[in-house]
């Protein structure tokens, strides 16, 4: 009979330990993770200081700029472009247009921009020169549409500069809507 009593009076510490353990364990898997700090993001924004910037396509040169300044979203989809200058747009090859932009956000993903500060925009090597001013821009690629929310000054070549409140343009259609039009237009 003694042994029989050391197993019994074991068997009571040996079950409240089992019970602490088991506590111990579900306490260790339900608080893991509580009070952990996320993990810092794996790519951070790529910013650029003070260079020159080149678009190709397979025949050649599509644009290139001067900027002060761009900075990447972490996934690298959107740019924000700071002080463009000195930018110039090709067609067939050719300078076509000169640009400059206080501050630009593209999407290189949908190809989408918007211009918000002072935009300016001449023709290279054509006569009459035409320009174009304005505060403000959205360009949607998908649907090929240039829209104007601001004002906006546009020179035709004609002894008046030709006023826009706002315009939406859709290249694809050529569909054209001025508002609050104002000053004198030169087609040729």
């Amino acid at each position: 009979m003694g042994t029989t009593f050391q197993v019994s009076r074991l068997k009571g510490p040996a079950l409240v330990l089992g019970a602490a353990l088991a506590g111990y364990v579900g306490y260790g898997i339900w608080s893991a993770g509580q009070n952990e700090s996320a993990l810092p993001p794996t790519n951070g924004p790529v910013i650029f200081k003070t260079g020159t910037a080149l678009g190709q396509r397979l025949n050649g040169r599509s644009w290139t700029a001067d900027y002060e300044r761009i900075v990447t979203s972490t996934d690298q989809n959107q740019l924000d472009l700071y002080g463009v200058k000195h930018a110039v747009i090709y067609k067939d090859g050719k300078p076509y247009l000169r640009v400059t932009a206080q501050r630009m956000t593209v999407n290189t993903v949908t190809r989408d921009f918007n211009v918000s500060g002072k935009l300016h925009v001449e023709t290279i090597g054509k006569d009459p020169k035409r320009t174009f001013d304005t505060e403000s821009a959205n360009w949607n690629d998908v649907q090929e549409t240039l829209n104007l929310p601001d004002h906006a000054r546009i020179g035709t070549g004609a002894a008046l500069p030709l006023l826009v409140g706002s315009a939406t343009y859709n290249v694809k259609t050529g569909e054209l809507e001025l508002r609050q039009v104002a000053g004198a237009v030169r087609f040729k």
